[in-house]
């Protein structure tokens, strides 16, 4: 048996996914640390050398890269705070690092190659090349460096260790979530290179205290993920929590650094209890992608999370069936409502629908190293409906950014702010939902630059019932709804009162009875002044993140939105989105409405026809008529699933702040904690409190 299978027979019967021959020198090397090391070092290189590797890009980077170890595409002197060119100058040198030590390449121990990562690593030593943005210096240069030393580590002389250690020491532990899991992996490595051991042991068990369920930054009791405060972060830190969280766990596995291995189970909850709801048909929901929302990034992001649940078939193979479900979309159905960070989901096979707000104790959005600069609206109750999942591919530089889809707000001709890192909450705790798992109730009590709204969603079947009452403001400015903005795709086609018709580019319409464009059906059952326009419209990408690209760009955009007036007092507004509509669904439900709705600022009310799912936005204590009478002792979502024996009754508090509510119903009805008299029953609802305050308490009632 040669020396190299004996080898990877070892690795394997360590426990290693190897599926590689690696490098005798290099395992020779590992023999020259000290033996508590060695299970790690070889586990990293391992995990280094087993990574995908584009064999013609590193063809491409070492033909491009010049004698003196540079790049001519990267600007070297860049002090830009994100999309930082420098990075990309260490990222193609570890890239021919792998592969310089891979033995299954042709660039396995080249000595041009060799020559080639020196003068590249050299170039960037003698330079120490820094941006003004802090990550990058402690972080981003790092993450990237350090990996490139250990892949090198045999060949580099005393001076390169030298000038490379005070760039590695920059980083320590700290910060907290993703930026501490960050800087503690950094540590973590730059100990390994100095056999420090002790610091290992310190940097892992600081990574570890990361892999927690916390109402601080991080995973959420509701498996979303927050960082810069209570911030949704799903695509943007908590996409890179999950792949270092599974890079960790690889590493340290086998070692005397492993983690606990109950720590994989909050990682696969996340994943599955909350990644995978924002994933669909290979794009994510722009509300999950924070602020990084330039080209193609809601489809990079998607990608990268089924990367990510193929890896986690070997890391958590009880549960591979399960990660092979999440690949496909068409698995998941259902509606949730994520009460930490103020967004429901809606998903079936056919569409998606989510809609983000935003309070006083969530985040609405931020911007950062010049992205999403024109995101100011972000948590204001956007919207968004996916059929096809091209509808909204790319076309943030096309958007009027006053319009988000789904929010109110007022129109003015001044530049949007740019919100910072903090970004923005709104002065209202009365906003949240209540699911039952299949449907489920949004609100939003909004009150924001002097512009009020009472805003509610009822997602009930494969229908989306929205409502505003109160619309008020003093600000003296035109206020609008934006029902949507998408790309034009076919005909428009509008029925009013009169007649149905073709739209033309530009309508202002009174009263229509449905819109259909695109499989997507706009009924308005209370009528409403509205605005259509399907011009072509252009744009920069340099207007949604500054160090993009200038070239002026144009597309055709479906704009529909409900003008209130200058100054509203008491308006209002009520549309219900229909997915995959046709003319004959529209006409039916303009002769029969399935749905019975009140909109008003004490109360909005959606029943079906047959009566069997219900719900209720109660903004005050107060009585319905519903079920032949229904009261509440404080304002609440109600929802009711009516069936021939009994009733489901999903209940929320969005102030999170009461410990129960008490309901009154016309007729007897039994439960846990029902007291039926006298052709009435009272319901004593305790709610779920602290981290689960939000939550949605269900009680099923036997009818009697």
């Amino acid at each position: 048996m040669n020396y190299r299978n004996l080898i990877l027979i070892l690795i394997m019967l360590a426990g290693l996914s190897c599926t590689q021959n690696k490098s005798p020198e290099l395992f020779d090397f590992t023999a020259n640390y000290p033996e508590e090391l060695q299970q790690l070092h070889q586990n990293f290189i391992t995990y280094l050398l087993n990574d995908d590797l584009n064999v013609e890009e590193v063809e491409k980077q070492l033909n491009d890269l010049r004698e003196d170890g540079t790049w001519p595409d990267i600007d070297y002197p860049s002090k830009t705070r994100g999309y930082w060119s420098p990075r990309f100058h260490l990222e193609r040198m570890l890239l021919i690092a792998r592969a310089y030590q891979n033995p299954e390449t042709r660039f396995y121990q080249d000595a041009e190659v060799s020559a080639k990562i020196h003068a590249a690593l050299n170039h960037w030593l003698n330079n120490d090349f820094q941006s003004p943005n802090w990550w990058h210096p402690v972080i981003g240069v790092p993450m990237i460096l350090t990996p490139t030393l250990i892949l090198m580590e045999p060949e580099l002389t005393e001076e390169q260790l030298q000038k490379a250690m005070p760039i590695l020491n920059r980083c320590d532990i700290g910060r907290t979530g993703q930026n501490k899991v960050w800087q503690s992996g950094n540590v973590l490595l730059r100990s390994m290179l100095n056999r420090d051991v002790e610091l290992i042991i310190k940097a892992g068990a600081s990574i570890q205290e990361e892999l927690i369920v916390s109402t601080e930054e991080g995973v959420q009791p509701d498996w979303s993920y927050h960082q810069h405060g209570p911030q949704l972060q799903f695509g943007n830190y908590g996409l890179s929590y999950v792949g270092d969280m599974m890079k960790w766990i690889s590493i340290l596995r086998g070692t005397p650094y492993k983690f606990d291995e109950s720590k994989v189970e909050i990682l696969r909850n996340y994943l599955l209890q909350g990644q995978q709801w924002v994933v669909w048909k290979n794009e994510m929901d722009i509300s999950a992608c924070g602020r990084q929302i330039g080209p193609n990034q809601p489809q990079v992001k998607a990608e990268a999370l089924i990367s990510d649940f193929k890896k986690m078939n070997k890391l958590d193979p009880k549960y591979a069936e399960e990660y092979k479900k999440a690949v496909d979309y068409r698995n998941l159905t259902g509606n949730k409502h994520f009460w930490r960070s103020d967004i429901q989901i809606k998903r079936t096979p056919d569409y998606y629908f989510s809609v983000k707000m935003s309070s006083n104790r969530v985040i609405g959005a931020e911007s950062c190293n010049s992205e999403n600069i024109q995101g100011y609206y972000l948590g204001d109750g956007a919207s968004y409906l996916y059929q096809s999942g091209e509808e909204y591919k790319n076309i943030f530089p096309f958007w009027d950014w006053k319009k988000i889809p789904g929010a109110t707000t007022l129109q003015d001709k001044n530049p949007l702010p740019v919100l910072t890192a903090r970004g923005y909450r709104i002065p209202s705790d009365f906003v949240g939902g209540v699911s039952d798992g299949e449907n489920g109730i949004a609100v939003l009590d909004y009150n924001r630059l002097g512009l009020g709204v009472k805003k509610s969603w009822f997602i009930f079947n494969d229908q989306i019932v929205c409502l505003g009452a109160g619309v008020n403001s003093t600000e003296g400015l035109p206020v609008t709804t934006s029902v949507n903005q998408s790309y034009l795709n076919g005909d428009v086609l509008v029925k009013t009162k009169e007649r149905e018709k073709l739209a033309g580019q530009v309508e202002d319409l009174v009263n229509p009875s449905w819109i259909l464009h695109n499989n997507i059906g706009y009924v308005f059952p209370e009528g409403g002044n509205l605005r259509l326009e399907t011009e072509e419209v252009e744009g920069r990408w340099t207007e949604v993140t500054t160090l993009l690209s200038k070239e002026v760009i144009s597309a055709n955009i479906f704009k529909l939105w409900f003008n209130h007036g200058v100054d509203p007092t008491s308006g209002s507004y009520a549309y219900i989105l229909v997915p995959n509509a046709t003319k004959t669904i529209l006409e039916e439900m303009e002769k029969n409405p399935p749905l019975k709705i009140t909109n008003t600022k004490t109360k909005q009310e959606v029943v079906s026809n047959d009566g069997t799912i219900t719900g209720v936005v109660f903004y005050e204590a107060g009585k319905s008529d519903l079920l032949n009478g229904i009261e509440v002792d404080q304002p609440c979502l109600l929802m009711l699933k009516n069936e021939s024996d009994k009733i489901t009754l999903s209940i929320s508090d969005p102030t999170q702040k009461l410990s129960e509510i008490n309901l009154v119903l016309n007729g007897e009805f039994k439960g846990e904690t029902t007291t039926p008299q006298d052709g009435k029953t009272k319901v004593k609802v305790v709610l779920p409190q602290n981290e689960f305050a939000g939550k949605t308490e269900t009680i099923t009632l036997q009818k009697i």
